[in-house]
């Protein structure tokens, strides 16, 4: 038996965890392959790739070995992309890959917040919304290129922003923008929680 669930983003991970999360995922890889090879019947099974499938090897080898792969998934909004790299794992490990299929989103919304435009958290943001938010803030010396978006900078700790947005390193700077950035998540986010209890509330009122 196997056990998937969603886990934080490495942003809000010590090192210690962020180790331990890469070993999981090389450790899902390892019994990827393994599970794949005796789909296939390939008579060379890689269990020696990790420890997880050196404990399973039994299971492997064994004729009428069966695998059964629970996923736990969150059904809350904001979980949306941790449920989905969850099943992708599954889907990957079973050897499914092709049904899982991401639509355009659809958004929802009340009628009492329709007239105001979307607020969205920051790594939704485009590199059009970063500047403008960088400039709102007064990080001039905060060095963008093309490929640098919302997501790609909740996804750096302070010392990666050193390394690649400040020429002079500036850990102070460094700093203040990472926070800046946990603050606007955190400001939107009790938003967007304000508004899935208002969207609640109106659809109990239509039943």
């Amino acid at each position: 038996m196997v056990y998937c669930c969603s886990t934080c983003e490495p942003l809000f991970l010590c090192s210690e965890r962020q180790k331990e999360s890469a070993e999981i995922n090389a450790s899902l890889y390892a019994l990827k392959e393994c599970i794949r090879a005796r789909a296939s019947k390939n008579k060379r099974i890689p269990f020696r790739s990790s420890s997880l499938t050196r404990i399973l090897k039994e299971s492997f080898e064994r004729d009428g070995a069966r695998l059964c792969v629970i996923a736990c998934a969150a059904p809350n909004a904001t979980d949306t992309e941790h449920t989905m790299e969850t099943l992708k794992t599954v889907a990957s490990i079973v050897g499914v890959d092709d049904q899982i299929k991401e639509e355009k989103a659809h958004a929802v919304t009340s009628q009492k917040l329709e007239s105001r435009p979307a607020i969205l958290v920051p790594k939704q943001w485009d590199h059009e919304h970063l500047k403008k938010f960088l400039a709102h803030k007064k990080m001039n010396r905060v060095q963008l290129n093309e490929t640098h978006d919302g997501k790609a900078l909740m996804k750096m700790s302070v010392p990666q922003m050193r390394a690649h947005l400040f020429e002079d390193r500036d850990k102070e700077l460094a700093q203040k923008l990472f926070n800046f950035l946990r603050k606007e998540n955190d400001r939107v986010s009790k938003i967007q929680r304000k508004e899935r209890e208002i969207l609640k509330k109106e659809r109990k009122g239509r039943v």
